[in-house]
């Protein structure tokens, strides 16, 4: 764009308190950072067009935080389109600008840039205010359609995001610099505090009549608040859900504590145990109320899980371990909103769990775990492409154990480390073995921890292991699940730059169940993207699901990425992925995870298929 005199837009409404609330977040004549110039190159992708910007209206100016496709880092104010378009609930769209009365005049239509097609999508900031766009321009007219306006939209909110997450930065030093008692926006007390509230509890229970009852309560649709309104309405929601807390344990002696982002802790020691039953269906009721936040009715999902007598889920350790996991475990399986631990049917599991916990340690120090390996193929032909390592771990004692036991566990008693450390030696081990066996390698997928990543320290140690193994970089594809959470993303993103420059590979898995889809896209260089087997479950089923897969298809593709679809169990799934164009399949409808014996087999029979049949595409799952 050029500064050239044009129609200026009036000002916003509340004018005064949106350029204070601008000036107060920081943004303004910042360095460029790649976290929003990947949004921007991204948006140019989706949409194909020549210019995209982010833009930040000032009193005088608008500046761009990010722009692809144009020199100027700033315009004045009154030659905006997004001044205009900050005006509007959602945004701006003119298919045609010489169809337009206010703008078919405007210098920037007949001169440089010769603007013929604009869509802003207003971005705004926690209070609603707004703050600038995500804005696309062409030169040429162009139709914009509903679908096309809902991607805009979500881009425009991966930026709102971004802008939520810098605010979150400065709320987590605070919190660091106050100490690790009492949360600092909540004044609870802390996950560490609750554990040793806990532990004094149950150490006083032999000298008083009190009981001790525990409960979980999982906020889990904050993040939802947050990623379709805003932060503050995420934050005033947690407010509002910590007084009906209050409110709904009265008649109780409590202690209640925030355990995580999502989730508040709570200890109740005196009072009638006979109510405690009600009371947390009724607290499980309250919370599904709608709130009012941030001038907007929302409701966020919540769920409550508790125990009346804490006593039988063990020490304070193992009561703090069976909340939180049965909170992780209730929400990966869309399961019951409100659940009692201390009952015949849970209490099993939860034992079994505590062993777990204390035998996990010795079976990594003891070599017991095994990998077994999944074959990945093509879509087209069935062609194999690689492998998936998948853990195996069968106790003397409790039988098999599952991975994501092995895996969760592990991270609780902070083995993560460790086990990822042996899984990249076993999987190294074994590329070397089938090398001197004579084997044509193909490549072995590794699921990593993304707080492993940001180890300045792993870099050298994948070095060291192809080093050893004399093994090229290409056959290790290290895979990062979506639905993790990043603390430091550019040491993640420095880590994944350098190991990509010895050849190394990136996956993100388990695509779709996170908050944080595009961002992870645009932010940080993944390969490959794979979709989560939850929706492969019913994309035959619900065309809404299939819709939504044809859509994370066409998003990976269309940002210069592999697409795989995992836990593929039917031909008809296969039929309509082929539809799709994902590049691969996962799952039983080709193979279950192979031993390594097994898996050679398999390296056998596809090479000696590749020499007989070099073109064929007619084979069909489990022909090979």
């Amino acid at each position: 764009m050029v500064n050239a005199p044009g129609a200026g837009a009036p000002d916003h409404g509340d004018e005064a308190r949106r350029l204070d609330e601008l000036q107060r977040l920081g943004l303004m004549d910042t360095p460029p950072e790649k976290r929003f110039d990947d949004i921007t190159r991204l948006t140019a992708r989706v949409f194909d067009v020549p210019i995209v910007l982010i833009t930040l209206i000032d009193r005088h100016r608008q500046w761009f935080k990010s722009r692809f496709g144009l020199d100027a880092c700033e315009t004045s104010r009154d030659n905006a389109f997004c001044a205009h378009a900050l005006l509007e609930r959602q945004m701006m769209v003119i298919e045609d600008t010489d169809s337009d009365p206010r703008f078919r005049d405007h210098p920037l239509v007949t001169d440089t840039p010769y603007i013929r097609f604009y869509a802003g999508a207003v971005i705004r900031m926690a209070s609603g205010l707004p703050l600038g766009t995500l804005c696309v321009i062409d030169r040429h007219p162009r139709r914009f359609d509903a679908h096309q306006r809902e991607i805009l939209l979500d881009l425009a909110r991966l930026v709102e995001n971004e802008i939520g997450d810098d605010v979150i930065t400065r709320l987590e030093r605070a919190r660091a610099e106050i100490g690790t008692q009492f949360d600092p926006q909540t004044r609870l007390a802390t996950q560490q505090r609750f554990q040793q509230l806990i532990q004094a509890r149950l150490a006083a229970l032999p000298d008083t009549v009190a009981f001790c009852g525990v409960a979980a309560i999982d906020l889990y649709g904050m993040r939802a608040v947050r990623t379709r309104f805003s932060l503050q309405a995420s934050n005033e929601v947690l407010m509002r859900a910590i007084a009906r807390v209050e409110k709904a344990l009265d008649g109780f002696v409590f202690d209640l504590a925030r355990i995580d982002d999502q989730r508040l802790g709570v200890l109740l020691y005196q009072g009638d145990p006979a109510r405690m039953a009600d009371t947390m269906a009724m607290l499980a009721e309250t919370l599904r109320a709608p709130y009012l936040a941030a001038g907007k009715t929302v409701t966020a999902a919540a769920r409550v899980v508790w125990a009346q007598d804490a006593t039988r889920l063990g020490h304070a350790d193992d009561i703090l371990s069976a909340l939180q996991h049965t909170c992780r475990r209730l929400h990966n399986e869309r399961g019951d909103a409100l659940l009692r631990l201390d009952t015949p049917t849970s209490l099993p599991r939860l034992t079994r769990r505590n062993l777990l916990r204390r035998r996990t340690a010795s079976a990594l120090a003891e070599d017991r775990f095994r990998l077994h390996y999944q074959p990945q193929v093509a879509i087209h032909g069935y062609r194999v492409k690689g492998f998936e390592a998948l853990l195996r771990w069968h106790d003397s004692e409790l039988g098999r154990v599952s991975p994501q036991d092995i895996v969760d566990i592990s991270e609780e008693i902070d083995l993560g480390d460790q086990l990822d450390t042996w899984v990249l030696k076993t999987v190294t081990q074994q590329l070397a073995t089938w090398r001197d066996h004579g084997h044509t390698l193909l490549p072995i997928s590794v699921n990593v921890s993304q707080e492993q990543l940001a180890r300045p320290t792993f870099v050298d140690l994948i070095d060291s292991l192809l080093t050893r193994h004399r093994l090229p970089g290409r056959l290790l594809n290290l895979e990062v699940l979506e639905r993790s959470l990043i603390d430091d993303p550019e040491a993640i993103i420095d880590s994944m730059q350098r190991l990509k420059r010895r050849g190394v590979r990136f996956a993100i898995d388990d695509f779709g169940t996170g908050y944080s889809s595009l961002s992870y896209l645009t932010r940080i260089p993944f390969d490959t993207l794979k979709i989560d087997k939850s929706f492969i479950d019913r994309i035959c089923d619900d065309p809404r699901v299939a819709s939504l897969v044809r859509s994370i298809v066409s998003l990976g593709r269309d940002a210069g990425m592999q697409v795989v679809a995992e836990g593929v169990e039917s031909v008809a799934q296969v039929t309509l992925l082929r539809d799709f164009h994902c590049h691969s399949i996962q799952g039983h409808v080709f193979s279950i995870a192979l031993t390594p014996p097994h898996a050679e087999a398999l390296l056998t029979a596809t090479a000696r298929k590749r020499r007989h049949f070099p073109s064929d595409s007619s084979s069909s799952p489990g022909s090979v």
